[in-house]
């Protein structure tokens, strides 16, 4: 009976303490004007899936045809606006540059003999500017997190991104769009039209988003790009050109360059394939973003 009595006593205490939580972490974790500003900056690094290098077999689950010797630093630049914490727009611009090599495949499958032997290789500058759309479920459904914990969130929207595939050869980078390295555009090969170097791609990604101060957060973010080329390495036809077409179409400065690297095979043989067309070339970058609210308050 005397554990009763005292548990009636402590429940409305218990009740009022619960309120003054919740209010204060509300306070202090979000914040409480329906619209507020973002800014920030961001380093992290760039990598790539496609045609050339990637995995070291026939069996591909897409993070075994990423490669840490891949990795580039990137930066970015980024503002945004959200509304009621949960929902946001955010432009953002990236610079950074993404590179691969069939050199890079080790093993003795049959995969891994013939990419080495192919022996392509490409590196480009991305520039990207993304418009963005963060969704933060906790938010949405008023779940707050404890403090010290992140908060995770997902972002797409639409991204308009320029790329310019290049290859070394005779210690020099030579720009390989211009020598039409898969006849793209030569009435010959109809169905290898030219490419372009400024693109639309989809953003999709996952972050997680840890408050520092009141006005100071970090995120950590990762987004993968889906694009609508396959030629950010410059390689996707299955089958070679005649090289003596080149002569025919190409400027004469240019003919040389593009006889030695349409084809940069080890041994002189042609290989099976030059690339899959099937597939699309992806990008894909991993960020840390320190941001600061300019609005609202926590």
């Amino acid at each position: 009976m005397k554990r009763l009595k005292v548990f009636f006593f402590l429940l409305p205490v218990i009740q009022l303490s619960s309120k003054i939580y919740g209010q204060f972490g509300r306070e202090q974790y979000y914040s409480s004007e329906p619209w507020y500003y973002e800014a920030g900056v961001g380093l992290g690094v760039l990598n790539c899936i496609t045609d050339v290098g990637g995995a070291n077999g026939e069996v591909k689950y897409y993070f075994n045809e990423i490669k840490a010797k891949n990795f580039r630093f990137s930066g970015s630049l980024y503002g945004s606006i959200v509304y009621h914490n949960f929902i946001g727009a955010r432009l953002e611009v990236w610079k950074g540059q993404i590179r691969s090599a069939d050199s890079d495949i080790k093993g003795n499958s049959i995969y891994a003999l013939y990419k080495r032997n192919r022996n392509l290789s490409f590196k480009s500058n991305i520039t990207d500017i993304s418009l963005l759309f963060d969704f933060r479920p906790l938010a949405y459904l008023e779940l707050e997190p404890r403090r010290g914990v992140p908060e995770p969130y997902v972002t797409t929207g639409l991204t308009w991104f320029s790329f310019k595939p290049k290859t070394l050869y005779e210690d020099r980078w030579v720009d390989l769009k211009p020598l039409h390295t898969e006849g793209e555009g030569f009435p010959e090969y109809p169905a290898v039209s030219e490419y372009s170097l400024k693109q639309l791609n989809i953003p999709i990604g996952l972050g997680i988003r840890y408050r520092i101060s009141e006005r100071l957060h970090l995120r950590l973010e990762y987004v993968h790009h889906i694009l609508f080329t396959d030629y950010l390495d410059d390689a996707s036809s299955q089958k070679f050109i005649n090289p003596d077409l080149f002569d025919k179409y190409l400027p004469p400065a240019s003919v040389p360059d593009a006889k030695a690297l349409f084809n940069r095979t080890i041994n002189g043989r042609t290989p099976p394939r030059r690339g899959n067309p099937e597939n699309h070339d992806t990008y894909m970058s991993i960020s840390l973003k320190l941001g600061i609210m300019l609005g609202g308050i926590y």
